[in-house]
């Protein structure tokens, strides 16, 4: 007899085998069990800085918010009251009236930028479009703007929806008169069948991202996008800075 068909033989091979499959089970085994933990760790690391970093969001929010309450207080003390209190003293000592006249007209028209800055008007029954064009307006007295609309399909937006998108329009502007020493301002709005989406441009000097980041502006923008479910994408340079929001038509709800 051939010594590999030794029954002993066979069952030594047998055990070899056995060995190796059971070798290779465990081995298998436990190289699933390292990369399931390894991922496990991974997602919670991941959970966690999701969740710091909605949580900074959050802070930012409150922030901001008490920013604007802040600003809008300067604006109204500084230069609404500052100039009918000018206003009140030419008209004591019986000033030319056309001075008068004019420094009444600049009131009124503070007093429209601060009410539009607090709610814009009537945004129920105004298309966004409108609501953008109105809120834009008293801008143009601080450097040459230039609305654009392509609308390319009617949709009726939410309310809430269209407040967030001016939101965050303004806190750009806003951004851009404080800090971009620009002259030129370019808005477009595209509404397809599918996308609505927002371009906002600058001729001004740009800003350095990764430390405007820290700042709340960009942090209470990338809140209110995070809040309507849209996307947005800010680049900047020495020829100015573009401004990029998105929203998928399929994430909007109509009235």
């Amino acid at each position: 007899m051939e010594k590999w068909l030794d029954p002993k033989t066979i069952a030594l091979w047998i055990v070899i085998v056995l060995l190796i499959i059971s070798l290779l089970a465990f081995s298998f085994i436990r190289l699933v069990r390292i990369n399931f933990r390894r991922i496990v760790v991974e997602r919670l690391k991941e959970s966690r800085t999701q969740i710091e970093h909605q949580k900074q969001l959050l802070e930012t929010g409150i922030i901001a918010q008490e920013q604007e309450r802040t600003r809008i207080a300067a604006d109204l003390h500084d230069s609404l009251i500052g100039k009918l209190t000018v206003l009140r003293l030419k008209n004591q000592t019986a000033q030319n009236t056309e001075e008068i006249d004019s420094l009444l007209g600049e009131s009124i028209a503070e007093a429209r930028r601060i009410s539009h800055d607090l709610t814009p008007p009537m945004p129920k029954f105004i298309t966004l479009d409108e609501l953008i064009e109105n809120v834009l307006a008293p801008w143009k007295k601080q450097f040459t703007l230039t609305f654009r609309k392509s609308i390319y399909s009617e949709k009726n937006i939410p309310n809430d929806l269209k407040i967030q998108i001016v939101r965050v329009i303004q806190e750009i502007i806003i951004n851009i008169h404080k800090h971009a020493e620009a002259t030129n301002v370019f808005v477009h709005l595209r509404m397809s069948p599918t996308l609505l989406s927002i371009t906002i441009k600058d001729n001004g000097k740009g800003f350095d991202v990764e430390k405007a980041k820290k700042g709340i502006g960009l942090k209470n923008i990338e809140l209110r996008m995070l809040f309507i479910k849209g996307h947005h994408k800010i680049k900047t340079g020495n020829k100015g800075t573009t401004a990029i929001l998105v929203l998928n038509h399929s994430k909007i709800e109509s009235e």
